[in-house]
């Protein structure tokens, strides 16, 4: 597991994943009290390797957004890319994380994370070796055969983490993946999470309420609005790798963080009323 200061990692490999590509993408829901329109017009381009975080407030349609570009959901209008290729059904060479891991009780931890071998076939010796380095990177060495409930919230996410990346998938998409964690156990989450992107470079669409974890971890930052959930802006994050959270300070932080807290209207009242 990484230790706080990550300034000593090896330099990052080259983007090994694969890019993005949204177009005109819009979502309607049917419910009972008729059609909601959750989502858009979206466009969107991801590089390949590329991390790109999504904020916005409750409800305006991240997760909607991050299921589209997996397959998940039928676009009303619009469409997805990945490689290329359109998205016309469930995507199967990613990676996905959620915010609860979806662990197996039953199964160990080891077993767990091989789950992820057995429905695509992998051959048994090489992924159970590959599973257990992925353990060990994170700080799990040791509890290959405990059980689910025998760990707290961030070693089990850290186990779905692992499963995740078993067969190095170029495409990695995050949905709240460190919402359910406390303060403490998300900054170590941020930093093992950078420790991995950055020796395996796949894409990554990382969905968070977060602004810190957005600009800790993002090449860019997505901005969306409230339903229908467009985009308001995004922002490049250009400060070198690897980030520290108390980098708050930094010019670069500082002005996209406010900007993002603008933009979402989040006011500090306090200094409002010493300013009237």
């Amino acid at each position: 597991m990484s230790t706080v200061d990550t300034r000593n990692s090896p330099p990052p490999t080259p983007g090994t994943g694969t890019p993005i590509d949204v177009g005109a993408l819009e979502i309607e829901y049917e419910t009972s009290g008729g059609p909601v329109h959750a989502l858009g017009p979206i466009d969107l381009s991801i590089k390949a390797g590329e991390f790109v975080s999504v904020v916005g407030p409750s409800g305006c349609g991240k997760s909607t957004l991050l299921k589209a570009v997996a397959g998940l959901i039928r676009p009303s209008a619009g469409g997805v890319a990945i490689g290329g290729v359109p998205v016309t059904k469930p995507h199967s060479d990613l990676g996905i994380v959620f915010q609860n891991p979806l662990l197996m009780d039953w199964r160990s931890v080891l077993s767990n994370v091989l789950l992820q071998a057995e429905m695509r076939s992998m051959p048994k010796q090489q992924a159970t070796q590959k599973a257990k380095a992925l353990l060990a990177q994170v700080g799990l060495s040791g509890f290959e055969n405990r059980r689910p409930h025998e760990l707290s919230g961030g070693m089990q996410q850290r186990v779905g983490i692992c499963r995740a990346l078993l067969h190095d998938p170029p495409l990695i998409m995050m949905d709240e993946p460190f919402g359910a964690l406390d303060a403490l156990t998300r900054e170590q989450m941020c930093y093992d999470l950078q420790d991995l992107w950055m020796q395996r470079r796949p894409t990554v669409l990382f969905i968070t309420h977060s602004i810190q974890e957005a600009t800790l971890l993002s090449d860019r930052v997505i901005v969306m609005s409230k339903r229908p959930g467009q985009i308001l802006a995004e922002f490049e994050m250009t400060r070198p790798r690897p980030r520290l959270l108390d980098d708050d300070e930094h010019p670069e932080v500082d002005r996209v963080s406010r900007e993002i807290r603008r933009l979402l209207g989040v006011t500090d009242h306090a200094t409002t009323r010493r300013a009237s």
